[in-house]
């Protein structure tokens, strides 16, 4: 049996010697994380107009996530495997006491303001049921049993529902995809996944209506742009215009006149990407993407040369998900899928969103074997 957070006391920093390669067991996915990091700051400088305040906010929550993510990374996975199995609890109790106890002070009740910060749970739940879900069906070490790949369901859906009932559609759908990716990941079975697909084609219409009239708006627009071109379509237009004008080298840092000008609404959060485009073109885009590429792909390779099945469920899940947000929210600006509000991941404004992928990126670093490049 695993002693409570048994701290790895083989390592530099806990035998007295410290250098700088000793906080990292894998210098190059943090090397490209501290990459996009910076780059995100930059960016954000202009995509906000320039506030120095909000770059020196995003600042702060990148010292405290990066900080936390090098303090995780240095404990043995046995030592905290039974702990994330039982913060699922912790997770559902903030998606509970959101609704309850709703801050006044925003437009949707996602938020829990703590006075010195405010956050939303859905933020904290996206890492938060993944590696709960996958240090659960992990525990024997052997194939999860359908009654345990139901109660792991069960848990998905309903983190996915207190979110719907914020209300926020897009979020709870991520949600559940990112609850249901271990699942999938350990070997459920195709057939019931193909049934599901199958009701909810034949269900989609009844669905649709019961949608909120601006949810449904949002669908009719990325069916088509031009229905509401100064309303629901304002924002995807102007996305467009943006990074289509920035061709393959961009209009120049801080240059850009679609963002600079305020046409893009969200160009701080959700629509940052758009900047990049604009300003620095298509070669802005290819180095982000780069480093985007170097994270995926270290964390896949720390995947499959962890020792346990917990490591290789737990680190794939989360590179898939890392995967995914950007996958969204590149779809997003450019149209292809409706507007769902996910940001740019370790880009964007937002300091919950910023501080979760850190966390996720130190429980990544903490299955890092020593032999591995």
């Amino acid at each position: 049996m695993p002693r409570p957070l048994d701290y790895n006391l083989n390592n530099p920093i806990s035998s007295g010697r410290f250098s700088i390669t000793s906080l990292f067991t894998d210098a190059i996915l943090v090397f490209a994380v501290l990459a996009v990091l910076v780059f995100g700051l930059f960016m954000l400088y202009s995509a906000s107009g320039q506030s120095e305040t909000m770059v020196i906010r995003q600042f702060a929550y990148v010292i405290l996530g990066f900080s936390f993510m090098v303090l995780i990374s240095k404990f043995k996975p046995t030592s905290y495997q039974y702990i994330l199995i039982h913060l699922y609890w912790v997770g559902l109790i903030l998606l509970i006491y959101v609704l309850i106890f709703p801050d006044n002070s925003h437009v949707t009740r996602r938020w829990i303001d703590l006075g010195f910060m405010s956050f939303q749970p859905s933020e904290v739940i996206r890492l938060i049921l993944p590696l709960s879900i996958a240090a659960f069906l992990t525990r024997k070490e052997k194939i999860p049993t359908y009654s345990e790949w139901c109660i792991a369901f069960f848990a998905a859906f309903l983190c996915a529902a207190l979110i719907y009932r914020q209300p926020d559609l897009g979020t709870s759908l991520i949600v559940f995809a990112s609850g249901f990716l271990p699942i999938f990941l350990t070997g459920f079975p195709f057939l019931p996944l193909l049934i599901c697909f199958i009701a909810i084609g034949v269900s989609s219409p009844f669905l649709y209506a019961s949608l909120n009239v601006y949810q449904q708006q949002r669908i009719m627009t990325l069916f088509n742009p031009d229905l509401d071109p100064l309303g629901t379509g304002w924002n995807i237009a102007q996305s467009k215009t943006a990074i289509g004008s920035g061709g393959i080298t961009g209009k120049g840092y801080l240059l850009g006149t679609q963002s600079q000008l305020d046409f893009i609404p969200e160009s701080h959060s959700d629509f940052i990407f758009s900047v990049i485009g604009e300003e620095l073109g298509l070669v802005g885009i290819f180095l982000l993407f780069l480093m985007y590429a170097i994270i995926i792909y270290r964390i896949f390779k720390i995947a499959h040369e962890a020792e346990s099945s917990f490591g290789r469920l737990t680190c794939t899940s989360i590179g898939f998900i890392f995967l995914i947000f950007i996958l969204i929210n590149v779809s997003m600006v450019v149209g292809i899928i409706p507007v769902v509000g996910v940001p740019l991941p370790l880009v964007s404004q937002g300091g919950t969103s910023l501080a979760t992928h850190l966390l996720a990126f130190g429980f990544v670093l903490s299955f890092k074997r020593k032999n591995v490049w």
